[in-house]
């Protein structure tokens, strides 16, 4: 007879989770003691056996891959077109002891707080969860077997033990949910289990839901619940319609917006609560006893609460004249235009009033005075003129002391009323440009001459360069005559490299690391057909060694395929004497006249190119050909040569770049998609195919060097993630603008992206490079800050400063072509309403017109322009299209 023990442990090594619940289930506290004593010992052995069998899987995965390749050959087929193809590539779950580990742990370990921390091990976690090991049911079946206290402490541990909200609810997340609800247990005020209730419940399914009642409340004083739901619109309008059931309080959920409301925060983290407000839509008796919050949030709060919170005052009826003062006052204080022009639409009706004290109300015209938007100075101007006379010696004061603190004709008006001495007219301030900065030339890469030094490179894939560097040596010091002392000098010194490579090595696949194919590469250095002898049937072909193109990134997998490439033609005895495409620079460019050269050295010796070393070679060419270079490109023989030629002088149209904006799993993400015709498509055959990985910038361009669009396209991929995932950084901008080939959406887009932090954040100074090089798309990159403006909503203030700097430092011209492409979609339609943002870009774009000498007429200036009204905007409009459209 087995005991308890044994029965638990055959079924943790069958991986059956399910089986395991059953048995702990049913154990009496003397069997659960027995298996929670075994369990902390047999965790390694498990793991052990779990590898085993992970092992065992992909041996036979690849095995049906390899007879999948066979079928495919004989009927004369690509693999992809096969039907079982597909079940090859899905993913993979590994390590399924773990599920019955956690279950066994959970149903025997004594202690609540002990079962948490097994459940918590991170020998234990997944990194990712497939629905088809998730364990919260097998766990939920053993813990109820549990005394009802202990599984109330259990569901409490839980629930504190989680920290930040996923996009996608994990098991930690469904488990503490659902023993909270099924035991009845007093969610403990944790602000992360708020998150995680929020991110793992559906809105429709609100009403039925035992957590509610608890957690409706907790949404108003958990931090990150308005950052969480800022998109959101299902939410509010789910507990909306609970309120209107009578589901849920409603006079709690208008309590909670106000709550929220006057706990302040940013604008983005307010919105939910704006929106749950608005869809609830008190009534006028919901609103007046609460007039006084409302005038509290308009001198501070965010623009959208002030909004809302004026719109309530508005509704409530006249506010008493001492707190009507305060409340103009703070609203003629603020930034937003709009908030400062209700200001003075309140302050206009206020000073109306023939009864009313207008000195009480000097302080905020004033305020109004000195405030930011143009617009509202020339409104505030007016009213103190009107009412000029019913201000006492001591108002008039007050207004009298903002007279120096206009501009010069605003404040010689108000001084002709009120007395005080206006700012002087400034001087012109005549713009002198300066001249563009030197573009330092790149840094040449070094070459290996010895073989000691192979030894010395780390072969790694996050280093591209040592990888590079390694390769090139190893062609060039290998070239010698079989036999002969430097081949036997390089085999001597790599032994202990070739060492890394036995036998068994060869039946493995795929090798992922350089290092596996360099191994291979000293071992066939030194005994010649070692792979042949080491397994004469069953041979792998290099291909299949090789890592699918889909399977990693690409700055990943080219290099791997460049050494398995040298390392097919040493076994075959046609290593050339150099590569073709080892770069010239340490940018990766390859100078056009060093290809020439080496394709010269290529003919003479009657040397066949290396396919991929070729494909390489053209991805990393520089775009600077000399008519010297060109006349000797265009005598070399060869079909390869005639082909170099061809792309050295009449480079076929480059790849259009579109990006598109989506999400995946929540999360922001940019895609690229590549349109060329067919000599590109042969030249990047599979290399830009789609794939859901993350890469590297400087490794893409360590491939494409020449071609740097279309790194930049692939590498804003997770510009904008919050996910832990390779982001471009300013560096990488840095390394694109030391590229070569067209600028397009990609890098312009990045480039955007460091602008609209400020001109202190970096990004000027490539802009300027790209504007001396000639190679600064203007209008597509004020397309594409255009585009981020308007989804994120601010940064103009930030973006226009760097786009000055970048003026002021000799990139005027090019500054204005990025106004051209700006203009159009960021300046107001004709049924929207201007606001200073817009103003100031219209000021700057004026001053830029000038400093540039543009010429021809814009639509969107031009109707700006033919507005009557006479605002800042309208005036800077019109300034700029006179610019434009007189003669020079």
């Amino acid at each position: 007879m087995t005991n308890a023990w044994d029965e638990v442990r055959a079924a943790i090594d069958a991986e059956d989770a399910t089986t395991v619940a059953a048995l702990v289930a049913g154990f009496d506290e003397e069997r659960r003691r027995e298996v929670a004593r075994e369990l902390p010992g047999y965790l390694p052995v498990a793991r052990a056996a779990g590898w085993r069998r992970d092992e065992e899987r992909e041996r036979e995965r690849q095995a049906r891959r390899v007879e999948l390749l066979r079928q495919a050959e004989r009927r004369g087929r690509p693999i992809q077109a096969l039907a079982d193809e597909h079940t090859l590539y899905t993913e993979q779950v590994s390590s399924r002891w773990m599920e019955p580990m956690r279950v066994a742990g959970a149903g025997t370990i004594a202690g609540a707080a002990a079962v948490v921390t097994w459940l918590s091990k991170r020998d234990l976690a997944r990194f990712w969860e497939p629905d088809e090991v998730d364990d919260t049911a097998p766990i939920l079946q053993v813990v109820a077997a549990r005394p009802a206290a202990w599984q109330r402490d259990l569901a409490v541990r839980m629930a504190l033990r989680l920290r930040a909200a996923r996009p996608e609810p994990d098991r930690r997340v469904r488990l503490a949910l659902e023993l909270l609800r099924r035991t009845g247990a007093e969610p403990p005020e944790h602000d992360p289990l708020t998150l995680a209730w929020i991110a793992a419940s559906q809105p429709a399914e609100l009403a039925g839901d035992p957590l509610l009642d608890t957690m409706a409340p907790r949404l108003f004083a958990a931090e990150g619940v308005g950052r969480l739901l800022r998109a959101d619109r299902e939410w509010p309008a789910a507990l909306a319609g609970l309120a209107r059931s009578g589901r849920i309080g409603r006079a709690a959920l208008l309590d909670g917006c106000r709550a929220r409301f006057l706990r302040a925060g940013e604008a983005a983290d307010q919105r939910f609560f704006v929106r749950m407000y608005e869809i609830l839509d008190p009534a006028l008796d919901e609103v007046a006893p609460h007039v006084g919050d409302y005038l509290a949030l308009l001198a501070s709060a965010p623009a959208n609460v002030a909004d809302l919170a004026l719109r309530q005052v508005r509704r409530a009826g006249p506010v008493p004249p001492e707190r009507a003062g305060e409340a103009v006052e703070g609203l003629l204080f603020r930034g937003e235009g709009r908030l400062v022009r209700a200001g003075l639409s309140w302050l206009d009706r206020l000073l109306k009033d023939p009864a009313g004290d207008l000195d009480a109300y000097a302080p905020a015209l004033a305020a109004a005075l000195v405030c930011e938007s143009g617009d509202a100075r020339d409104r505030a101007v007016k009213l103190a003129v009107k009412h000029a006379r019913r201000f006492s010696p001591l108002g008039a004061e007050t207004i009298r002391e903002a007279v120096a603190l206009l501009p010069a004709g605003q404040g010689a008006e108000l001084a002709e009323v009120f007395g005080g001495e206006p700012a002087p007219a400034p001087e012109p301030v005549r713009f002198v440009p300066m001249p563009l900065p030197a573009v330092p030339p790149p840094a040449p890469l070094p070459r290996l001459e010895i073989p000691e030094t192979l030894v010395r490179l780390p072969l790694s894939e996050f280093d591209w360069m040592s990888s590079e560097l390694w390769l090139d040596g190893f062609v060039r010091l290998a070239a010698g005559r079989p036999g002969g002392p430097e081949r036997a000098r390089l085999a001597a010194v790599l032994a202990p490299l070739a060492a890394r490579c036995p036998d068994s090595r060869f039946r493995r696949r795929p090798w992922w690391n350089t290092g596996d194919w360099a191994a291979a590469m000293a071992r066939e250095l030194a005994e010649p057909g070692a792979e042949r002898r080491a397994h004469p049937e069953g041979r792998l072909t290099v291909e299949e060694r090789v890592p699918e193109m889909t399977h990693s990134s690409l700055g990943r997998l080219m290099p791997l395929a460049r050494y398995a490439e040298v390392y097919e033609a040493l076994a075959e005895r046609r290593l050339p004497p150099y590569l073709l495409g080892t770069p010239t620079w340490a940018n990766g460019l390859l100078d056009a006249e060093t290809l020439v050269e080496r394709l010269e050295g290529y003919e003479r010796e009657g040397v066949a190119a290396l396919p991929l070393d070729l494909r390489q070679a053209l991805l990393r060419l520089s775009r600077t050909v000399t008519d010297e270079v060109a006349e000797r490109a265009a005598r070399l023989s060869g079909e390869i040569g005639r082909t170099v030629a061809r792309w050295l002088t009449d480079r076929p149209e480059e790849p259009r770049v579109v990006l598109t904006w989506g999400t995946h799993q929540g999360d922001t993400r940019i895609t690229s998609e590549f349109v060329s015709g067919p000599e590109y498509r042969e030249l990047l055959g599979d290399l830009l195919v789609p794939r859901m990985h993350d890469e590297s910038c400087e490794r893409l361009l360590a491939v494409l060097a020449g071609h740097r669009e279309l790194a930049a396209a692939r590498s804003v991929y997770t510009l904008r993630t919050y996910w832990p995932l390779n982001k471009p950084s300013l560096e990488d901008l840095w390394l694109l603008v030391s590229a070569d080939g067209p600028a397009g959406p990609g890098l312009c887009l990045l480039l955007a992206h460091f602008l609209m932090r400020g001109p202190g954040a970096g990004a000027v100074l490539p802009l300027l490079h790209l504007a001396a090089t000639g190679d600064l798309p203007g209008e597509e990159l004020g397309r594409r800050l255009a585009d981020l403006l308007r989804r994120d909503g601010n940064g103009h203030s930030k973006a226009l400063a760097a786009l000055r700097a970048a003026a002021e430092r000799g990139a005027h011209r090019e500054v204005w072509q990025v106004v051209r492409g700006l203009l159009p979609a960021c300046l107001p339609g004709p049924n929207d309403r201007a606001t200073t943002a817009h103003t100031r870009l219209m000021r700057f774009a004026a001053d830029v017109a000038e400093w540039a000498g543009a010429r021809g007429e814009l639509a969107v200036v031009a109707r700006l322009a033919a507005r009557t009204r006479g605002s800042e905007l309208a005036r800077q409009a019109r300034r700029l299209h006179d610019l434009l459209t007189t003669e020079t």
